[in-house]
This record gives structure tokens, sequence and C-alpha cells, in this order.
């Protein structure tokens, strides 16, 4: 075949000789600038900010995590031998944080003395609730006061008594310890037992402290920040306390998640970019056996993934866990355009010829299939760059952008450092010729020749893939990509052990609709106790297990009437002067009985429940209440029968609830979100696959012009993907959020090897000779791919070893499949002539094959 002389390459050549140093220089700089990149972005711990956005199910889960979650909470559980240590250490250790201007609020005790002090001052009347007004009516009788003050007499005469007479004397008629009974039967909280100050174990060897730092938000310089100050208050507590070398105290919650996953997020990011790296050059310095020229090929990928990182600033200024294994996924691929480079090269030049004509035939030839393989592959990345998943998504545009800037970084900079080399030395990084692939060129040809039989065994093994398939799991749970050993999941799964404290799979937010820490909030309450009522009843239906809700110390305006109404019903005044004559002939002092009887006569007006924790019991508010610039909102969560039952009530309650004006309902849980995850990931990599096949079989089809060949070429990736799917349900391996983005990937890099063995052929017009050729390229490329992908594995991030293993698998496939397989879906004979003699096809691919 006569050889080319590419024209164009040729004067590109001519001009990087003259100013290959000025180009290096320039990149030097751009290299230098783009680093400083790195600075200025921040890697994101939060795991749901990973959640789609603008639809309900993911928005409304995402603004309960937010208001009532643990986003910006840190849970510290403080381990002790036994209560007194626990309790005096964790009073130790929120106080010196509330001295703190980093924290907020600290709340480790429900204060019963402040309680018994509020319900005396009038809140009394206001908790309790209608159907304990009998009782209360005839304990206020003159036979029911009389009881109760010979009660008194009994209790008192018996030893040991005086530590309950302040209790006696601040109700001597019982009316708290109704009240007391009510909330039993309400429970509204579990978290809580009555009569217990602090959120303690029943062992009395744990105890719960929240902490709210005044600034949400956790990248890793907050999390840092934070972790000094609550270290420093620990150190203050264990000097403040005795025996305090046996307590220790964990975290959970958002902090204490991004603090574990920032920590491993450091390590797995220096592990797998570093083993990334050196894995694709030892694979390159294996494959040619040269050291020399290994400073040029890292230094292209490194100026590649510096740009990259700073493109991503002009988006944002946050990657996550997933898009920063861009780095290791971009290793893997961009040094793909360098290694078919140098083998044309090492095909093209002969020791003692000047460079430059091997190098304009090794750019003539080469850039047209490199552009075609970095466009496919561009593709793929981008369609999933538009996933509702963000960290997905980033990893996706990130890569799609790294690649297209390779191809002009191998082809810039790689013959200008071989340039400036070879004038600085006197010799280029060359030594010897590189072989030909004798034994992949021979497999392809007894595949060529032997196609019908390969087709029909390819046929069968996808038939059997395809029936494996159906049985493949998608698991949308989040929660699963996260480490499952880290601290901060050992102490959770310690507190839902102890204390029974776990995100409930439903929960119902009554919000205000008006937004602003003034608006008003008791239509929000009275939907609260609309929303208690048809939980219950849907409790009775089956459909719902337990309720846990508020509304017991939370009355609606309305509510607080009617209890007020049946109080000032009551003859209390008459009542209060029985009470002190009784008290006075039974020989009681009336002194300590002053705030009873005080009560007795107080005509209560309604409060706002919302406006202000009841005192003593902000531990409680804090779970269930949230009055911020949002407006205010209530919480109330209940364990649904399974997730199909969640879902109805989902569906029933906000159509059944006469819902209050300037209040809203939303009802969601983890399953809820889960589900419609599953179905948008399901709609997305279908979406995905049909845009990479639709995109790569339109780009090869610009360089092939024909729809067979361009056919064949993306049958091969399609089988893999098939393929991978069969081997998931096979193996009951499940596809995650994360790992699911492999099928479309495989598509658009699957068709890379292809495409540089379709050129080969094009040019040789014989399968067994194209292999050879290109064969031991195709070989290191895919090793390399397979490295970049396969450092994942080694993650401790379980999204992120999915991804690499599968990945890794799935270019396996992808090579074999190249090699054994496309040999028989071609038939190069018959058109290599026709598109050598066209030139509109043929362009600059033309080779001078030595």
């Amino acid at each position: 075949m006569k050889p080319r002389e590419y024209p164009r390459s040729r004067a590109f050549i001519a001009w990087l000789a003259r100013h290959n140093r000025s180009v290096l220089v320039v990149s030097l700089g751009i290299a230098l600038v783009a680093s400083l990149s790195l600075l200025r972005l921040r890697l994101d711990m939060d795991l749901l900010s990973m959640l789609p956005r603008g639809r309900p199910a993911f928005t409304d889960y995402q603004r309960y995590i937010e208001r009532f979650g643990a986003q910006d909470l840190v849970i510290a559980l403080v381990r002790a031998p036994d209560a007194d240590t626990a309790i005096a250490f964790a009073d130790a250790f929120a106080a010196a944080l509330r001295g703190d201007p980093e924290i907020l609020e600290v709340h480790d005790r429900v204060d019963l003395a402040a309680f018994a002090q509020a319900l005396r001052g009038g809140m009394l009347p206001l908790l309790l609730p209608l159907d304990a007004y009998p009782e209360v009516a005839r304990r206020l009788s003159p036979e029911g006061i009389n009881a109760a003050v010979r009660n008194l007499v009994r209790i008192l005469a018996a030893p040991g008594s005086v530590g309950v007479a302040k209790l006696l004397a601040d109700d001597p008629l019982g009316l708290a310890r109704l009240l007391a009974d009510a909330l039993a039967r309400a429970r509204p909280d579990r978290a809580f037992g009555l009569g217990r100050e602090h959120m303690i174990s029943p062992d009395g060897q744990r105890l719960v402290v929240l902490i709210r730092p005044a600034h949400a938000g956790y990248d890793v310089e907050a999390v840092e920040r934070l972790s000094r100050r609550l270290e420093a208050a620990e150190a203050g507590a264990r000097g403040a306390v005795a025996d305090a070398s046996r307590v220790s105290v964990g975290y959970t919650g958002a902090f204490a998640y991004a603090r574990d996953d920032a920590s491993l997020l450091r390590q797995d990011m220096l592990l797998y970019m570093v083993l990334a790296l050196a894995g694709v050059l030892t694979v390159f310095v294996a494959g040619y056996r040269n050291l020399r020229i290994l400073p040029f090929i890292t230094y292209h990928m490194l100026l590649a993934t510096l740009l990259t990182f700073a493109l991503a600033l002009v988006f944002t200024s946050r990657l996550n866990a997933v898009s920063l294994s861009f780095a290791a996924i971009f290793y893997g691929l961009s040094i793909d355009a360098a290694i078919h480079f140098y083998t044309r090269f090492l095909e093209e030049w002969r020791p003692g010829e000047p460079l430059e004509p091997a190098l304009a035939a090794t750019i003539g030839a080469m850039l047209p299939p490199t552009l075609v393989s970095a466009a496919t592959t561009s593709a793929a990345f981008t369609a999933i760059g538009f996933s509702n998943l963000a960290g997905v998504a980033q990893l996706g545009f990130l890569t799609a952008a790294g690649m297209l800037l390779n191809v002009v970084a191998t082809f810039t900079l790689l013959p200008a450092l071989m340039l400036w080399l070879a004038r600085r030395s006197g010799r280029p990084e060359v030594e010897r010729a590189f072989p030909r692939a004798i034994h992949l060129g021979a497999l392809a040809g007894a595949v060529s020749r032997h196609r019908w039989l390969v087709r029909g065994l390819a046929l069968l093994v996808l038939v059997v893939a395809g029936v494996s398939a159906r049985s493949a799991v998608l698991d949308t749970n989040l929660f699963h990509l996260r480490p499952a050993g880290s601290p901060a999941s050992a102490v959770q799964d310690e507190i839902e052990q102890h204390f029974g404290l776990s995100d409930p799979d439903g929960a119902v937010l009554a919000e205000s609709t008006r937004s602003g820490e003034g608006a008003p909030d008791d239509s929000v309450l009275a939907a609260t106790e609309q929303i208690a009522v048809r939980l219950e009843a849907y409790q009775r239906e089956g459909l719902v297990q337990s309720v846990v809700s508020p509304t017991a110390l939370l009355p609606s305006r309305a509510t607080e009437q009617a209890r007020l109404d049946a109080w000032n019903a009551l003859p209390r005044a008459r009542a209060a002067r029985d009470l002190e004559a009784a008290l006075a002939g039974a020989g009681f002092k009336l002194e300590p009985f002053a705030p009873a009887l005080a009560l007795l006569r107080a005509e209560p007006a309604p409060s706002d429940p919302l406006a202000r924790p009841l005192p003593g019991l902000e531990l409680l508010f804090e779970r269930h209440v949230r009055r911020d610039a949002q407006g205010s909102a209530v919480l109330t969560s209940f364990a649904p029968r399974d997730g199909a039952a969640l879902e109805e009530v989902a569906r029933r309650l906000p159509r059944e609830l006469a819902t209050p004006s300037g209040a809203s309902i939303t009802v969601t849980g983890r399953p809820l979100m889960e589900r419609e995850l599953h179905r948008t990931m399901h709609a997305e990599v279908v979406g995905f696959l049909l845009a990479t096949i639709a995109s790569n079989l339109v780009l090869v089809w610009l360089r092939e012009r024909s729809l067979a060949r361009s056919l064949a070429l993306v049958a091969v990736p399609l089988g893999v993907v098939v393929l991978i799917l069969g081997l998931s349900g096979a193996l009951g391996l499940p596809l995650t959020p994360v790992n699911l983005i492999v099928l479309p990937l495989t598509i658009g890099i699957g068709v890379d090897n292809c495409v540089y063995l379709i050129e080969r052929m094009h040019e040789t017009g014989d399968v067994e000779e194209a292999v050879a050729r290109a064969g031991r390229a195709v070989t290191i490329t895919a090793a390399t791919t397979i490295v970049g992908f396969g450092v994942l594995a080694f993650s401790r991030y379980p999204g992120l070893s999915g991804l690499g293993v599968l990945a890794a698998a799935s270019m396996v496939l992808c090579f074999v499949g190249a090699v054994a397989v496309l040999p028989a879906l071609v038939v190069p004979g018959s058109w290599s002539a026709a598109r050598a003699a066209d030139p509109a096809l043929a362009g600059d691919s033309g080779a001078r094959i030595g």
C-alpha cells in the first residue's frame, strides 16, 4: 500500500519542532495554575447530598433529614461503669460545651424540677387531657379532699417518709400524677422513661447527650474544627470527674459519619490514586520495557487531570467520595491514547532516521481513531453526567471533559517532549521496535475462519446470560454505600440497641406554610393532633404498628381552650378552702402547700407551646419540634407494617385530613425514598444505555460510513453488558446506584478497542495481520483500564469497591470480546480496498507499513 504524506500532520510537527520548548514551558505554567484549584476544592461528606433533587419523594426526605435528622446534630454516647459516673461526666461535658461559642445548644437531661415548677405555675390544666377531668372533679369534692388528706397523714406517719414530704406538699390531691398516667399512656417519646432526668440506658452505663453546633454543614474543615472542640470538652470533663479513666465517649450523627468518612476518604484517595498511577505505569513498563519514556507518558496524564479538576471549579467547589474516584479511573483511561500513539510511533520510526516524519505519520494515522475512541468514551460519561445522583453526575462530566483534554495533551505534549529530548540528548526515548502480538493475531485469524461457529456460541452464551439477568437486583439503600464498620455506625447500632433511637421508617411533618420565626403555629399543632388520630386509626387497621406523637405535650389552641373551659368549670375556689381547712384540721402547716393551693385558684391563659420548650423538656422538644426561618414544624413518627403499608399511608393520610389553613402535611421515610430511587435508577440506566448506544453508533458511523460495521463494533460491548447483568443475577451481586453506571460505560469504553482493531483491519485488509499489529497495544490499554477501575476495589466504601470490581470485570470481558468475537462479526477483505480507494473515508488514516 502506498504510504501517505499527511501534509497537515507534517506541518504541525514542523511547527512543534520549532516551538517545542515554548510549548513545554506554557504547559508547565498551566499545570502550576491548575494545581492551585486543588486548594479550593472541598470534600462533601454528606451521603444524602447525592440524592436527586426536584422530585417530591427525594425532596421530602431530604427536608425531613435536614430538619429532624442528625444533619446538624452531634449525638454523643457516654459509656461509664455506673449511672452516677455517667451522669457526673455528662454534666461536666455538657457544661464545658455550653461555654463554647461554636456550640449552639447542649441537651443532656430532662429537668423534672423545672417541669414540676411549670405545672404548678399553670401548665397543669393545659396538659391534662379532657378524659382526666371527671377524676379531677372527684378529687376536688369534699369527700375526695378528705380522703387525700387522710392519705397524706398515713404516708407521712410511715418510717422513712421524710424524703417524699415535699412531693406530697406540691401535689396533695395527686393531680400531677393524673398527668403522669396520661403521658404514660400517650408515650410522647419512647426514648424517655417517666421520672428519669437523663436519657440513660436501663443498665445505667450509657447516656446520650445531644449537641447542636452553631454552624451546620460538614466539610472537612468544619469536621476538624468541631472535633477539636469536642476533644477539649472531653478533656475538661475528665479533669472534673473522678474515675474518668473508665469513661469513654462515642459519636454518631452526620458529624461523626463525616469525620469517619473524611478519614477513610483521605486514606482511600491516596491509596487508589497512587495504586492507579503506579499500576498503569507498571503495565506500560512491562509492555514496552522502556523506563526512559515513562516520565513523558506520565506528564500529559497529570496535566490533563489537573486541568479537569480546575474545570470542576466552574461548576462546583465540592466533590464527594464517588466523584473523587475520577482520578484513578482517568489514569487508566487517559494512558490509552499514549499507548496507541507510542506503539504506532515504534512501527513508523527506524533507528537513525529523524523523528519528524515518524511523528507526523503517527499523528496522521492515530488521531482519527483516537478522536473516535475518546468521543465514544466521553459520550458514555456525558450520559451518566445527567444522573440525578450528584456524585455520579460529577464523575460523568469530569471524566468526559478529561478524556477530550487528554487527546489534546497526548498529541501535543508527547511529541513535543520526544522532540525536545532528541534535540537535547541526540536520541529519542526509543531503543528498539516493538514486536507484534503473533498469538493474538493467530487467535483472531482462527475466529475469523470459524466465524459462524463463534457467532453461534456467542449467541448461546448471551441467551443464558439474559435468562440469568432477570435475577439481577438493584439495591438502592444509599447507606449500604457507606462503610459498615465505622465507629459512627457502631455507636448508632449501640444506641438503637439500648435506647431504641433510630431513623423511623415512617415520618409525618406538619409544617407551617408561612415562613419566619414569628409565623402563627396553631395550625401546625392542630394538624399534628389530626395526624395522631389518623395514625392511631391506621394502627387499628393494621397498617401501622406503633406511633410516637408529641401531641400530649403540644396541645393546639382549641385543645388548650377546651381543657381550660373544663378547668374553669370546676369548683376550684371551694375546693381550695376545703383543702386548707382539712390540712389545718390534720395539723399541717399551710406554707408548704401554698403552691398547690395557688394552682387551684389560678385561671391560666392559653399558651404557645411552640414558642419555647416546656421548662425541663428541652430534650424532648429537640426531637420533635423545629422553629426557624423556614417556619414551624412538628414531627410525628410511626412504624408501618411494611413498605407497601407506608406507601398507602403516604397516599391516604394527606387526602383524609382536613389540613388547617397555614399548614402542610408531608409523609416521608427512607423506604419511600428508596422505592422512588429504585424507579429513578432503573429509568436512568435504561436511558443512559440507549443514549450511549445511539451516540456511539453515530460516532462510529461517521468514521465507518457503514451501518453493518458500526453495529458490529457496538455489539461487542453491548453483549458484555448482558453478560455483566447475567453474572450479577447468577452470583447474587447487587447493582447499586454507583456501580450501575458500569453498564453504559461498558458501551463507551468497550468500543475503544474495537475502533483501533477495525482501523488496523482497514489498513491491512486482513484480520490476523491487523490484530497482530494492534493486539499488543490493545492488550496494554485494556490492562491499564482494568487497573484504573480495579484499584477502586481496595476502597473501604462498598459503593466504590463494587464499582471497581464490576468495571474491571466488564473491561476484561470487553477485551476478550474485541479479540475473540469482533473478528467473527466483520469480513474485512470486501471493504478495506473500497475504503482505501475513497479519500472521503480514508482521510489521513493510511499508514506506512514497515
